[in-house]
């Protein structure tokens, strides 16, 4: 075992790349572990630290897949469950209870929120190592109760169907104590990259490798004050240094200062430094020039929408002003990812700025899943006129065209047909021949028909419910609709489209697999298939490397790009709360963990929060090489929002805060970066209550006018908002022969 840490101005990685490129020189195999937020961009930036830029030796990965490498050959022969089967398997445990049977959760036993936090809390145990019986020393005694029967009902379930549910890091766990692993150990070594701390399974599998022999070196980031502190509590380091103490007391080796000396400090390591005096009550005194304060920028903005047009036009200024950047040199990190979502496709798609979101999305609000709801609901309600509509606007069900669609909703509603019988009989109403029933009710057949046939399914073993099921999607017609749908998109989407509908045939799967030979009703099935699609998630990979990456704040890790973007910044985004949602309290979780034996731990939110966020704002402020920008708008969601009080810290070291607005009023070179954009810029211009009269901004429109018409012309285009001379042209013969007899009835009135 290998402790290491050095400042956090010096690249660790490369550090620990010199340390694998040792082992692998030795012989061993290295395993370069990483966090799994960051594992792509740790792969990436091992590959740039290489000597050779490459090597088959070592493997840069996460301790999940590092255990599915070892483990491989020696998997037991079970089926494998996700979280999704793993959630029917829930659901179907729970519907067989009687809500008697539970004393604290039988009202809620088959709520999906209640279904996710027992899955939650499922997981928590596996990786606290722990098991549920040892829920017997909670002292409540009603919610005790309750959960030991369902976690005992759902294991006993999971163990009659050979159902393996767990995590690659349990599976390896329980291999090595039974040696049941056939890797030779002493080939292999490991590299620990990017941690502050170990979840107790993760500490579980490194204290089992360490004893068989494998080579461990792990690093961190830390200062040679905190480390060498008596006191930590407080300290910007505390989260890092408290978990190399905790793991040089543990293996009796202390940890080695890999700091380097740097000629200049720079104006990121003068914020760290007086931050982390500020913080551990040292006296430190440096001065914050002019170039620091150009390096470090705080913006001040009235609203998320010009925080990221600002941005956009800081990006497309520095591409323009230095050709040998790239949007790979940015990144974008935000307060909120929810909130600038939205906006920020907008704006960077009006700025051309391509762009990677790195996070999973939710099929909750997919069509897809908007479909499968719309016929649960028309089973459980018995033919609602409001489902059937929803069912149609999806535009999955039935290759009807939007004009048939709005002919029959406007049928239904406007007879108020409702319920299953009403619409198994023939329209006969008209209205005085106002609506034609021959092509109503052919449409009502076409829609009606396959329905039907799938709402007298009884209740039948789950290999045949799925047979139906595929039968009723080729009736109709949803696959031939996702095909069309997805034949007009960009690549881009349309490989969006083909994840959901992966993810749709894996929750099929699942379900096989969970209910293999057992009963099943339709309505039990359609609740379970939309369960499983509201919990799934996708995500696709970036198409080109060279690309703007955005990101939540909070996954950064120092030196990551060369500008970095921090928005959105608040109060009540920086630093972030972590809240607790499980079944179980934070007392409770205290007593579980000083009832279990040492190494079994669950985690407690409220007792990591304030060494997280610091150690968090500490990578922030060090998550560039060359420029950072932290930003926080004066209206969040709507709302007056104030700066977090880490950005008025850096204010009262002698930072600047910067007003940065958006001026429609004038136009300047920044308004050139993209085509797009100057576009929006000229709207914006003229949308203004007070036109700017100089000459320089009439003479730029005049010239702007001019170019574009000459480019109009030669395209055989016209714009008729131009400002250019009226012309003529001779009428069309329809509008004349219109005139003509509008006129005659003019001239034929008779005289009064």
């Amino acid at each position: 075992m290998k402790l290491l840490y050095t400042d956090i101005r010096t690249f660790l990685t490369e550090i620990l790349t010199r340390e694998a490129e040792e082992l692998v020189a030795t012989g061993k195999r290295v395993f370069y572990i990483a966090p799994n937020s960051l594992s792509f961009e740790k792969e990436r930036a091992v590959l740039e630290c290489l000597s050779q830029q490459a090597s088959f030796a070592i493997t840069v990965t996460r301790f999940a897949q590092m255990a599915r490498y070892l483990v491989l050959n020696d998997l037991p022969a079970k089926t494998s469950l996700d979280d999704i089967g793993l959630g029917m398997v829930f659901y179907k445990c729970l519907a067989e209870l009687d809500p008697k049977d539970l004393r604290v959760y039988g009202a809620i036993k088959q709520d999906p929120q209640f279904i996710q936090q027992l899955m939650e809390l499922y997981h928590e145990i596996a990786t606290a190592q722990m098991n549920f019986l040892d829920f017997e020393s909670l002292t409540d005694e009603d919610k005790r109760a309750d959960l030991l029967l369902i976690f005992e009902k759902v294991t006993a379930y999971l163990n009659q169907g050979q159902l393996a549910q767990g995590s690659q890091l349990s599976h390896l766990i329980e291999a090595i104590e039974d040696d049941k692993v056939s890797s030779d150990f002493t080939q292999i070594a490991l590299v620990i990259d990017g941690f502050t701390r170990f979840s107790a399974e993760e500490e579980r599998i490194v204290d089992l490798l360490h004893g068989k022999g494998v080579e461990i070196v792990i690093g961190a980031y830390a200062s040679k004050k905190a480390y060498a502190s008596p006191f930590r509590e407080g300290n910007l380091y505390q989260a890092s240094v408290e978990f190399l103490h905790h793991l040089a007391s543990k293996y009796q080796t202390p940890a080695q200062d890999y700091s380097q000396t740097h000629e200049k400090m720079d104006s990121f390591d003068k914020a760290s430094r007086l931050l982390e005096s500020s913080y551990d009550f040292s006296e430190l005194t440096l001065d914050v020039d002019e170039k620091d304060r150009e390096n470090l920028q705080i913006w001040s903005c009235l609203t998320q929408k010009e925080e990221l047009e600002l941005v956009a036009r800081s990006i497309r200024q520095k591409l323009h002003e230095n050709s040998e950047l790239s949007y790979k040199h940015f990144r974008i990190l935000l307060g909120d990812v929810a909130s600038y979502q939205l906006s920020l496709k907008t704006i960077f798609d009006q700025y051309q700025i391509p762009f990677y979101l790195g996070r999973s999305e939710s099929m909750a609000h997919h069509p897809l899943t908007q479909f499968i709801e719309s016929i649960l609901a028309l089973k459980r309600y018995r033919f609602r006129q409001e489902d059937l509509i929803n069912l149609l606007r999806t535009g999955l069900y039935t290759d009807l065209s939007q004009a048939d669609i709005d002919a029959f909703e406007q049928y239904i509603r406007y007879l108020g047909i409702n319920g299953l019988p009403a619409f198994q009989q023939t329209f006969t109403k008209s209205h005085h021949g106002k609506f034609n029933l021959e092509q109503l009710n052919a449409l009502r057949l076409r829609i009606l028909t396959p329905l039907e046939t799938l709402f007298a399914s009884r209740k039948q073993k789950a290999e045949n419910l799925l047979q139906k099921w595929n039968y009723f999607l080729k009736e109709g017609a949803v696959t031939k609709q996702l095909q069309d749908l997805t034949a007009t998109m960009e690549a881009l989407e349309r490989e969006r489209q083909a994840e959901v509908w992966k993810a749709f045939c894996h929750v099929l799967e699942q379900f096989a697999t969970v209910f293999a030979g057992s009963q099943v009703s339709l309505e039990d099935f359609l609740a379970l298939l939309h369960s499983g699609m509201s919990l799934s998630q996708y995500r696709t990979i970036p198409a080109t490397v060279d690309t703007v990456l955005v990101q939540s704040y909070d996954l950064i890790a120092p030196l990551t790009a060369d500008f970095v973007y921090a928005i959105g910044l608040t109060q009540d985004h920086l630093p972030k709360i972590a809240q607790n949602t499980s079944l179980l309290t934070d007392e409770e979780r205290q007593s579980l963990n000083q009832a279990t034996e040492e190494g079994s731990q669950l985690l407690i939110a409220s007792s990591e929060n304030l060494k997280k966020n610091r150690y968090t704002m500490l990578s922030l402020i060090n998550s560039a090489r060359k420029e950072l920008i932290l930003s926080a708008p004066s209206l969040f969601n709507e709302s007056e929002s104030k700066e977090s009080a880490y950005l008025q810290e850096l204010v009262h070291f002698g930072f600047s805060r910067k007003e940065k607005r958006m001026n429609h009023k004038g136009l300047s070179k920044e308004d050139m970066g993209s085509y797009h954009s100057l576009l929006s810029s000229l709207v914006a211009y003229h949308q203004q209550d007070e036109m700017s009269e100089t000459e320089q901004d009439l003479t730029f429109i005049k010239v702007l006018a001019r170019v574009m018409g000459k480019k109009l012309d030669q395209q055989g285009l016209e714009n008729p908002a131009l400002p250019t001379s009226p012309s003529s042209k001779p009428l069309a013969k329809d509008t004349l022969q219109a005139l003509i007899l509008l006129n005659r009835s003019f001239t034929c009135l008779p005289l009064v």
